[in-house]
């Protein structure tokens, strides 16, 4: 098997580790949502939202049987199964859409349709804030389309997105749970952010936000968004820092004192389920991070660097997980994340044979791409020059998809039904060393006549 095959079969033992069908089931049988909603309620309407959000529909549907009520799934692949007493909608991603906004409207007037005798179970997964959206009064569709276009190209971390999109949406910021006039909820979530926080999966439409209009602002301010967005959204914040806008639901409020919160699957999880499958190959395995965080380029270069610096002789996985961002500008090219942190890798590898970095998306899209991320090992850099392709400078425009394509090294999964941000591994391992031969003496026969 070569090396980057055995580093796609850790990085997928990853991505099993964090099925979204296992994870709901686990939350069900911690005693999560039964302590909450009840074992005898048989109005249990569920609500799915998210890249994850038909499997996790299913399971819950396996697990809840005759108290299943009905419910939605906004799910992002027109073919996904849903159970058939729920609603499927089909949103969009990453940029929402009129899909999106269609689904937004649908799911608050579902909840909205709930009476305190009713118990809701939602299912959050990454990719929700796009996948359903709708906008707060007096912001227009376009505008939220063309902000979301500006903030994923900003570089700007989640964090800083997510607090802007809560404060142009009536369903994120803890709106949706607030719609609902159902006595009691619980929320199972995939986290698909670095650190956990519940208001950043899916922008937490059923938690508080600590977040506020004015800190929407400063995110504007400090990643240069104000040439970037929208006027009609800019004017929105300001309005809303105004005291002109209400704000998002926050800690406390009454209207979410009937809801529970938990995480069934994270980055760390898969992780773990990483590090068993590497170790099972016999690797010894370092865990570098769990929250790699930045630019892709300095810090793809980082971890690849501790790749190179292994000792040889040693048979080493290095794992680590999160989320960084890449800043696009006019002249980008075309690529992901993931696919720029293995391109990244391979000016630093070149020449070191049985050194490899491998980077994938846990949800196997990476960026507007075909792709789940790539690799590199000590001969693309060899690879690259034979076919003329300057890596440095497809790095500089960050043109990562057809430099990988060109060298076979493209990772190509298709949607994995989950999401727990970027899984990075790193292998270093042995190789034979060329034995010096002696050289024989010749067994020309006229040589051997002429001694």
């Amino acid at each position: 098997m070569s090396h980057a095959s055995e580093a796609l079969a850790i990085a997928r033992a990853g991505i099993r580790a964090v099925d979204p069908a296992l994870a709901v089931r686990a939350g069900f049988r911690s005693g999560a949502v039964d302590r909450w909603l009840g074992r005898r309620e048989n109005a249990v309407h569920v609500v799915a939202i998210g890249k994850a959000a038909g499997p996790m529909a299913i399971a819950a549907a396996a697990e809840l049987g005759p108290r299943l009520a009905g419910g939605i799934a906004v799910v992002r692949e027109a073919g996904t199964a849903v159970p058939p007493s729920m609603e499927r909608l089909v949103g969009s991603h990453p940029l929402p859409t009129g899909a999106s906004f269609r689904a937004g409207a649908a799911l608050l007037a579902y909840v909205g349709r709930r009476t305190p005798l009713d118990r809701v179970l939602f299912l959050i997964s990454g990719g929700g804030s796009s996948l359903a959206e709708s906008p707060a009064d007096g912001v227009g569709l376009s505008a939220v389309r063309r902000t979301t276009e500006a903030l994923l190209a900003s570089g700007a971390p989640i964090q800083a997105m997510n607090s802007i999109r809560r404060h142009l949406s009536a369903l994120k910021g803890g709106r949706l749970a607030a719609a609902t006039r159902a006595a009691r909820w619980t929320t199972l979530a995939i986290s698909d952010v670095v650190g956990d926080a519940p208001e950043e999966v899916a922008s937490g439409p059923t938690v508080e936000d600590p977040t506020t209009f004015a800190d929407a602002q400063t995110a504007v301010e400090r990643y240069g968004l104000n040439d970037r967005l929208p006027p009609a959204i800019l004017r929105h914040l300001e309005e809303g820092a105004a005291g002109r806008h209400p704000e998002t639901i926050k800690p406390g409020d009454p209207r979410l004192a009937g809801g529970r919160f938990q995480f069934v699957a994270t980055n760390r999880v898969a992780l773990r389920g990483a590090a068993a499958e590497a170790a099972r190959r016999g690797f010894r395995v370092v865990v570098t991070s769990g929250h790699l965080t930045g630019e892709t380029i300095p810090v793809g270069t980082s971890f690849a660097r501790r790749v190179s610096r292994i000792r040889p002789g040693q048979r080493v996985a290095l794992l680590a997980g999160g989320e960084t961002t890449v800043t696009l500008t006019e002249h980008s090219g075309t690529g992901g994340r993931n696919q720029e942190f293995a391109l990244t890798a391979a000016p630093v590898l070149d020449g070191q044979m049985g050194r490899l970095v491998l980077s994938i998306g846990t949800d196997g899209v990476d960026g507007p791409t075909d792709a789940a991320g790539g690799w590199a090992d000590g001969e693309t850099m060899k690879k690259a020059r034979a076919l003329g392709i300057d890596v440095i400078a497809r790095l500089a425009r960050h043109d990562a998809y057809p430099t990988l394509d060109a060298l076979g090294r493209l990772v190509r999964t298709g949607p994995t039904g989950t999401n727990v941000m970027d899984l990075h591994v790193g292998l270093a391992v042995p190789t034979e060393r060329r034995r010096s031969v002696p050289r024989r003496a010749s067994r020309n026969p006229r040589a051997e006549r002429a001694r």
